[in-house]
Formats: structure tokens, C-alpha cells, sequence
């Protein structure tokens, strides 16, 4: 079985020397540029039968990690250490409460910070690390969506939505590329509130969501097809 460690960290050179460095140790490397690709990277590594994940390094500052850590650390058993340039004590109580082992500032010396994971990963090995039931995960090339969070996550950015907006953003996603009907959309929704899911109120349904999304990516993801429902593009 194949050792690897995952690296959600943006600068390619970086990662390339250390995971030179692990190579030594017998752990290949995998980097990935955000934290949604983290998340499906590790569950994928996590559900293969010849790769082990042996823990996950995050770059802190090269991507905004926290409102999805919590996430990372309910979907996998590998540990989660966040490296960081420059120390900040609310970062790194926040961190740690949403599910990282370690917090600390890397060394300017490559084969300390090798040295300093392993005797992390040493210490926390024998460690149970009990999971909660498996949430449900919705993922489509930049898109998270997790059932139990109000959120969708985009690139990284944070798309608060109502429980009716989250049920038709996930359908969308689900069936991303194609048109979903009108009469589709409201089955997803027909079970919540009489004031928020009537079929007269879809249209403000995809209204608010389609503005949330404008609002956090700048982007169109929403189309309309006339006459018949909505495609997400």
C-alpha cells in the first residue's frame, strides 16, 4: 500500500522539494490548489484499497481553510496540521476547534519541518479519532455542498443559503449540464414551509440563489431555459 500525504497549498515549487524530502521517508505527495479539491481528494485516497493517507498539511495564507476544516476533519482519519508563516493566536484556537491536530509556524529549515510532522504524526498515531456518522456530500468540480450546513462552499468562498435555496442548489449541482424542470425543482423543495416552497414561489427561490451566487464568485451559474426550467451551467 502507498503512503501519501496531502497538501492543499497554491505555490508548485514549494511543494515539489518537500515532497522530494518525504519521498526519503517513504510518503509520496499530492498538492491541491483548494480546500474543496482537499476534501475529495482525501475521501477518494481514504476509499482506495492501495493508497494510505498519512496526513493532511495545510498552507495557511495560501488558501482560506477554516470555514471548510471542520468538513475535512469529520470525512477523514489522517491528521490535519496547519502550517503558518506568522503565528496568530485566534487562528490558532479557531483551528484547533474545527478539527486540526497541530498549529504552528514552519521552520525556514526543510528537513526540520519534516522532522517536527513526523514526531506529530508519532505522537497522534495510537490516538482514536472517532468519526460522527458520514455527512452527505455533494461535490461537482468547484462546488461543495454538505447536508447539515446552511453553506455551499465555491472556490472557497462561502454561499450562506436557506435550507429550500441549498435543496434546489444541490439538484442543479447534482444534474450540473443539464435542464431540470420547474416541476423538478419544486419536488426537491415541496416538504418545507407553505411561504417558501409553493411552485408560485420557485422563481424566487432561483431568484435569491442565483444572487447569492453572483454575489461570492462575480460568475452566471444559473440558466434559464424559457418555458421549461433551469440548467446550472
Amino acid at each position: 500500500m502507498k503512503c501519501l500525504y496531502l497538501s492543499v497549498e497554491k505555490n508548485p515549487a514549494v511543494f515539489e522539494l518537500f515532497r522530494s524530502l518525504w519521498r526519503r521517508h517513504g510518503i509520496d505527495g499530492v498538492r491541491v490548489d483548494t480546500m474543496t479539491e482537499g476534501i475529495k481528494k482525501a475521501m477518494k485516497i481514504e476509499q482506495s484499497t492501495s493508497n494510505e493517507l498519512c496526513f493532511i498539511a495545510i498552507v495557511s495564507g495560501d488558501t482560506n481553510y477554516l470555514p471548510q476544516l471542520k468538513i475535512l476533519s469529520e470525512e477523514t482519519n489522517a491528521p490535519i496540521l496547519i502550517a503558518t508563516g506568522s503565528y496568530c493566536e485566534i487562528e490558532h484556537r479557531d483551528a484547533l476547534n474545527n478539527g486540526a491536530d497541530y498549529y504552528g509556524k514552519y521552520s525556514d529549515e526543510p528537513d526540520d519541518n519534516i522532522k517536527f510532522v513526523l514526531s506529530v504524526i508519532n505522537s497522534i498515531e495510537n490516538r482514536d479519532r472517532k468519526r460522527k456518522d458520514p455527512n452527505k456530500i455533494t461535490i461537482s468540480e468547484d462546488i461543495l455542498i454538505v447536508d447539515g450546513y446552511n453553506k455551499a462552499f465555491i472556490n472557497d468562498k462561502v454561499v450562506l443559503l436557506t435550507s429550500a435555496e441549498l435543496k434546489v442548489f444541490r439538484y442543479l449541482t447534482i444534474n450540473r449540464g443539464f435542464i431540470v424542470s420547474h416541476k423538478q425543482i419544486y419536488n426537491q423543495v415541496k416538504n418545507h414551509s407553505p411561504d417558501e416552497s409553493p411552485p408560485s414561489s420557485i422563481y424566487n427561490i432561483i431568484k435569491r440563489l442565483r444572487r447569492k451566487l453572483r454575489d461570492a464568485t462575480r460568475l452566471e451559474y444559473i440558466e434559464t431555459v424559457r418555458d421549461f426550467g433551469y440548467r446550472l451551467k
